[in-house]
């Protein structure tokens, strides 16, 4: 296996990793229980004005999450198999950047209340991103009309 499709490999996960975090926050129909363990009430003993306050919040994030990895995936699927130097570039660009921010988010948290939320597939994402990144370098060094033939 060459280098270029382990970077794709690699690449492919952490998109993966994204959009099923992404569907997860999208389709829940309450909050997660390390948010409820956050918040200091089960779901049942929330109004129905926070609870869906809450659904809110969770579908924007689930949201903006899918539109991100169906964008790495756009990013991953055409241009980065193509070999254009730029998508080597861009899909840690994007990718990396969304994944810390939902982290940080996690990590607040992690630090200000009793919850604590599953932070494990950031690290991850951004591990894979950088190894795609790497592993991609001399791939994305050929020409405009060369591709990666998968």
């Amino acid at each position: 296996m060459t280098k270029s499709k382990i970077a794709f490999a690699c690449y492919g996960i952490a998109i993966f990793i994204i959009a099923a975090i992404a569907l997860t926050y999208l389709f829940t129909p309450r909050l997660l229980s390390y948010q409820e363990v956050a918040i200091g009430a089960p779901w049942d003993q929330l109004s129905m004005g926070l609870q869906t306050q809450f659904l809110s919040l969770l579908k924007v994030a689930g949201g903006g999450y899918l539109a991100t990895a169906a964008a790495l995936f756009v990013l991953l699927w055409i241009p980065f198999r193509q070999g254009d130097r730029w998508a080597r570039t861009a899909i840690p660009a994007l990718g990396i950047p969304a994944v810390l921010i939902v982290n940080y988010a996690g990590l607040t948290i992690m630090l200000n209340t009793p919850g604590k939320p599953p932070l494990i597939a950031g690290p991850v994402v951004i591990l894979l991103m950088i190894a795609g990144y790497v592993l991609s370098a001399d791939s994305h060094r050929r020409p405009q009309n060369s591709s990666i033939e998968f």
